[in-house]
């Protein structure tokens, strides 16, 4: 073939392309010697002027110098990869235009995309086949003869359109991969196992929770039987599952499975099927719900329940359940023994309010009302009259049970028959009673018979003690003190009995006026100081310069002082200490505050007020000599009211009591007004006492 008319292109006679004015140069670029030779013989019959390179640096210079027609390039390649060259080759204006072949033994598609991107026209794969090989080179030159411009707009158009197209099929590949990253990613951030096996059991998927629920991970529980990796045991035959997911698409149940160490996990499955576009069975998803520990827990409740049923039928404890929106009852049968009545499901409420007490009811239900008004609970104590006409005592205790609106929708409780309990209180009071009446009358009568001889005896020991009846030896005189001694803490005991009586009787006097708190203070302090040293404890007193007076009885007061002091140091140890303080109420400066503090070893929170109460003596075990009749305390808070004031006991921080009562100031008004002022603004105060003191 010869020239066209425009002198672009000749065919020689061998029908190999040549360019009007010269023989087509082709630039064949490998590193391997082979693969140049086995193209340049591919290539000779054409008639082509052929150029070789072994390196991508070579065939770069090559170009420079003499820039070919068509570069056969190869990619993989040491240094300068087909890539570089390509991409270098295509930036150059003198040189972007010469068509490039790559010919490689890579055959994908992100390789293909690369070469497309460096500005390679054709891709070639190995090996080479020599037909095609020659068309596309023929093709090639073909296009670069219609002239650079027409063959750069064409080339750049089909470039541009597949590279357009690669570039939108790879962002929609791109996001469908991003789309199952996220999914994928969301799959390993449940704590359930997922699991995706196909219709022979091999595991497909594996999630994260998989991994940590039963300790394979995924790279070696994938490929694996599911069944046979976890050694899964049913709670139905196998085949009736099956048959049930294949018919309905999905199974819910439990299953038992064992993990990588063999312990058993108890687990809460769900099974989904996934069928192809024609309908046939391909996949099962698998989530799985470790329920171990709840099965557990429900397992210790049953046991629990069926342990407290055993117990409150043992206690003959009822139990019972009130709904409100029917107004119905659940009864157990206890609840049924303890009411006499045939048992009736449910229960209604009318029949229970009829078994209670007339005047008992409206408490009752008051108390039911206000745990429902507070969301709370309850309780309280009734009687109820069977049908045959008995009379039971009931203790009941309720709870209100909270919908998930917050809202009271029925109450829960108990009912114990307490008919035997208080009958025993009732006896176990009266017989209380008789016993201190007895002993009133008993002491009562005692303290006037022994006045007369104690006074007898007294006069004859100080008769002896004084030598009228003849001088004493030392050893004598040492015994005639301890009687002495004796005799006046048996006088102080019968003082004490009938101070009682006169309290009882009404005989007792209390002359109220301006008092001086400070030599009542000061007065008792030393009555007791020899007491006091004689024990080993030190005693001192805390009074301020501006005491005021008190409106209280002189007498009286010191005798409440006495009182206290005394059985302060009787109850602190060798070694400790009895402070004695007055000053202003804090709450109420229109009182006094006294207060009598020891060391000792402090008072028992249980005993509350008891320790004020007429002949109430401890029980514990008190190392003393001196034992009282517990009269003492009942005396203080009678003496200390009668003058317009209170008394109470608190235990120190660690050890010690501090015993403290009120007096109104002796001012006019203060006086006036003390008289009728029995319940001060300090009851709140008031701390258990203790029972250490008599």
């Amino acid at each position: 073939m010869t020239a066209t008319a425009d002198g672009y292109l000749l065919l020689t006679a061998g029908g190999g392309p040549e360019l009007a004015d010269r023989t087509p140069r082709i630039l064949i670029v490998d590193d391997e010697r082979h693969n140049r030779d086995l193209l340049e013989v591919m290539l000779a019959p054409e008639g082509y002027l052929l150029l070789t390179a072994a390196g991508g640096e070579e065939a770069v210079a090559i170009v420079a110098q003499q820039p070919p027609d068509l570069i056969l390039l190869d990619i993989m390649m040491p240094g300068m990869d087909g890539f570089q060259v390509a991409a270098d080759l295509k930036a150059k204006l003198a040189t972007r235009n010469i068509p490039v072949i790559m010919v490689t033994a890579l055959d994908n598609r992100s390789a293909r995309m690369h070469g497309l991107s460096a500005g390679a026209e054709e891709f070639l794969t190995k090996p080479v086949d020599r037909v095609e090989l020659c068309m596309r080179v023929r093709n090639l030159l073909r296009l670069k003869g219609y002239g650079d411009d027409k063959y750069n707009q064409m080339l750049e158009g089909e470039v541009g359109t597949r590279t357009a197209d690669l570039v939108t099929r790879t962002k929609t590949l791109e996001q469908q991969a991003a789309v199952l990253t996220e999914q994928a990613a969301l799959l390993d951030l449940a704590q359930d196992a997922i699991v995706v096996r196909d219709m022979h059991n091999r595991i497909l998927f594996w999630s994260r929770g998989a991994e940590v629920m039963y300790g394979w991970p995924s790279k070696e529980a994938i490929g694996q039987n599911a069944h046979e990796l976890l050694k899964t045991e049913f709670s139905a035959p196998t085949e009736h599952i099956e048959a049930l997911l294949v018919g309905e698409g999905q199974w819910e149940g439990e299953a038992i499975h064992h993990k990588r160490d063999g312990a058993r996990v108890i687990v809460a499955s769900r099974w989904a099927l996934q069928r192809d576009a024609a309908g046939a069975p391909v996949r099962i998803l698998t989530i799985a719900n470790d329920i171990t520990d709840r099965k557990r827990t429900e397992a210790e409740l049953l046991l629990l329940t069926e342990r407290l049923s055993l117990a409150t039928a043992v206690a003959k404890v009822g139990v019972w359940e009130w709904d409100l929106a029917s107004n119905a009852l659940t009864w157990d049968a206890t609840m049924f023994d303890i009411y006499g009545c045939v048992p009736a499901v449910p229960m209604p409420y009318a029949t229970w309010s009829a078994a209670v007490w007339p005047e008992d009811l409206a408490a009752v239900e008051a108390t039911r009302q206000r745990a429902i008004d507070e969301k709370g609970q309850g309780s309280a104590e009734y009687r109820i009259i069977l049908p045959d006409g008995s009379i039971r005592n009931i203790s009941a205790v309720e709870r209100v049970v909270l919908d998930k609106r917050g809202n009271v929708s029925r109450l829960i409780g108990v009912n114990m028959d307490v008919t035997a309990r208080k009958v025993a209180e009732e006896a176990l009071e009266q017989n209380r009673q008789d016993q201190l009446r007895f002993k009133d009358e008993f002491l009562s009568h005692v303290s006037h018979e022994l006045r007369s001889p104690l006074t007898a005896i007294k006069q004859f020991t100080s008769i002896l003690l004084g030598g009228l009846a003849g001088e004493l030896n030392p050893e004598q005189r040492a015994y005639q003190h301890i009687v002495l001694k004796n005799i006046g803490q048996l006088q102080s005991m019968i003082d004490d009995l009938l101070e009682v009586t006169r309290l009882e009787t009404g005989k007792l006097t209390v002359e109220l006026g301006i008092v001086s708190v400070a030599n009542a203070v000061t007065d008792s302090f030393n009555t007791l100081q020899g007491t006091a040293d004689a024990k080993g404890v030190t005693l001192s007193r805390d009074l301020p310069a501006d005491l005021p007076s008190a409106h209280a009885d002189q007498t009286r007061l010191r005798q409440v002082l006495i009182i206290l002091l005394d059985n302060a140091i009787k109850f602190t140890p060798d070694g400790g200490a009895v402070t004695i303080q007055a000053g202003l109420l804090q709450q109420d400066p229109s009182f006094l505050l006294l207060e009598v503090i020891d060391t000792g070893c402090g008072i028992s929170p249980e005993i509350s007020e008891r320790i004020f109460e007429r002949l109430y003596q401890v029980s514990e075990h008190i190392q003393t000599s001196r034992k009282g009749l517990g009269l003492g305390l009942y005396i203080c808070k009678e003496l200390v009211t009668r003058q317009g004031g209170q008394i109470w006991v608190k235990r120190g921080p660690q050890k010690g009591t501090t015993f403290s009562f009120t007096l109104p100031v002796g001012y006019l008004d203060n006086a006036i007004a003390a008289a009728t002022h029995l319940e001060g603004s300090i009851t709140s105060q008031i701390i258990s006492p203790g029972a250490q003191y008599e």
